[in-house]
């Protein structure tokens, strides 16, 4: 009992430091529009409905699902690199299900993964860049996480 009790309290001081990291390091081709890195509150998870802005809508989109919500509390830094790009913003989601409960195609499972150990509340470290993506079917515009992190 005596050897079993030193382990006992660096098992409790070591789960007390678990902390959540995401972090994205490459990103697809396009333009750069701003950089904004954050302090953010997690406000929780909601269900949207689908908005019905097209043909499919809404048996056949894959618009709606769950989306994380985040509330800026402050800016750490902000960079507008073209004037395309957005200003700072009070608040961020982002769509990490779609209606049926699989991924959205824009979320990676790393992602979903931290943002689902997160707390209502939590404070967290939150930068994305809002990127102007080209590829084959089209150029739009992404709002793309690069980091969050307790």
């Amino acid at each position: 009992m005596k050897k079993l009790l030193p382990l006992l309290a660096v098992s409790a001081l070591l789960a007390g430091c678990a902390t959540v990291t995401y972090q994205q390091t490459v990103l697809p081709q396009g333009v750069k529009l701003a950089s904004h890195e954050t302090l953010a509150r997690f406000d929780g998870l909601t269900e949207e409905p689908c908005r019905h802005m097209t043909a499919l809508c809404p048996n056949e989109c894959d618009h709606g699902g769950a989306y994380a919500h985040f509330s800026i509390v402050e800016y750490t830094n902000y960079v507008q690199h073209e004037k395309e790009g957005d200003p700072k913003q009070e608040t961020f989601a982002v769509r990490i299900a779609l209606q049926d409960g699989s991924l959205a195609p824009e979320t990676s499972p790393a992602l979903k993964r931290v943002i689902s150990e997160l707390s209502p509340g939590q404070v967290v470290g939150l930068d994305w860049l809002h990127f102007y993506h080209r590829n084959e079917q089209g150029s739009y515009p992404e709002r793309i996480i690069t980091r969050l992190a307790e």
